[in-house]
């Protein structure tokens, strides 16, 4: 059923605009991701709009355009982050917002950002507009739309996802390295739009060396390179750069557009000491990469669990069971007492084909504690 004409309660509206926020989740970042849906002054639907590219229209704007004044007048405003009170690259859209005669702006979640960080709102009511926040329930949902912006205002630290695809008994190979394919095709396709929702893609050379993956964004409609961080602990890759797909497919890129300005597509990280995750995730930060998407291998996933550096965990398991003599992808991480298990939270799970996908937090977004077992 469209949306056009129908009445919605606030509840609804602000589904609705979280909804929005995520479709530009592939090219916002350093930004977030923002959406908004106005209603009419009866509650009506009238527009929605998202941040769709980092440097351009936020969301509001996006909604707005799309309306007349006459529309706009006694309008409702529901937007998923506070309105931005500065201006950057792009206009505050809180004193775009008091142009209109508007019944009232509510907002999910305060921007953390301090040049914002309650200004949008006080704009917004020093004009006469009423301006709230919603109290609806939804926090961790709105949490999780932003959620690597949040974590990297609260934190000033690179947001990170683990990807694993296993059988039912936690396998992700086979004795003899055979590990293509255990997830179906459904699985894989959602990768891709995970991947697109990253800055850069990390991999261990194990896992480059044996699968040699083409680790690019193949979602129909979208064309994005992401970064691809290659972690190569004994450097025993050193002088082979060229032979992988990684870097034969980003140079054949380069010369098909003409543009050799993307010199660091891939980063080679080399070294026991450069390895270490948390010397990682610094020199990724400085590289001005805020969110990275480990796709392998256990090493590299065992090691991120140990050093409390896993935010997300994207789980993908197959309705197969692999045996004993499987490669399990927590068999380099140890946990010696109950109380020290790690625990997933605010999990969802969903299905693609005959695969099960669960998905949750192993990091507390406001302390950066790793949850544990209470």
């Amino acid at each position: 059923m469209s949306n056009t004409h129908k009445k919605l309660s606030d509840l609804e509206a602000m589904k609705l605009a979280m909804g929005e926020a995520k479709k530009g989740s592939p090219f916002t970042s350093p930004n977030p991701n923002v959406g908004c849906v106005i209603l009419d002054r009866d509650g009506n639907f009238l527009s929605s709009g998202f941040h769709e590219r980092y440097g351009e229209a936020h969301a509001e704007i996006n909604a707005i355009k799309k309306l007349s004044r006459e529309q706009l007048s006694g309008a409702q405003v529901f937007v998923t982050l506070e309105p931005c009170a500065h201006e950057g690259k792009t206009g505050s859209c809180a004193k775009k917002l008091t142009e209109f005669d508007l019944k009232r702006v509510v907002y999910g979640l305060k921007d953390p950002n301090p040049l914002v960080d309650g200004k949008g709102a006080e704009i917004l009511k020093a004009a006469g507009i009423p301006c709230e926040q919603f109290r609806e329930g939804l926090k961790n949902e709105l949490e999780e739309t932003a959620e690597v912006f949040l974590w990297n205002y609260r934190h000033q630290k690179v947001f990170v996802s683990l990807k694993m695809a296993t059988s039912l008994d936690g396998k992700i190979a086979m004795k003899n390295g055979d590990s293509k394919w255990i997830t179906g095709e459904k699985s894989r396709d959602y990768v891709h739009v995970l991947r697109a929702a990253a800055d850069a893609v990390l991999i261990g050379s194990g896992t480059l060396a044996k699968d040699d993956p083409r680790l690019d964004v193949r979602v129909p409609g979208l064309t994005k390179e992401n970064k691809v961080v290659v972690l190569d602990r004994s450097a025993k890759l050193q002088n082979r750069h060229n032979e992988f797909q990684i870097e034969k497919i980003r140079h054949h890129s380069d010369e098909q557009s003409g543009d050799r300005s993307q010199d660091q597509s891939v980063i080679w990280i080399e070294g026991e000491k450069e390895c270490e995750p948390a010397q990682v995730l610094a020199k990724l930060w400085e590289l001005g990469i805020r969110s990275v998407f480990i796709e392998g291998g256990a090493k590299v996933a065992s090691a991120f669990l140990k050093a409390q550096l896993v935010n997300r965990l994207h789980l993908f398991q197959a309705p197969v069971i692999m045996g004993e003599d499987a490669k399990s992808w927590t068999e380099d991480l140890r946990i010696g007492q109950m109380k020290d298990r790690l625990v997933l939270s605010q999990q969802s799970i969903q299905t693609f084909g005959e695969d099960f996908y669960l998905t949750g937090l192993i990091r507390d977004p406001q302390t950066g504690d790793q949850f544990r077992a209470i």
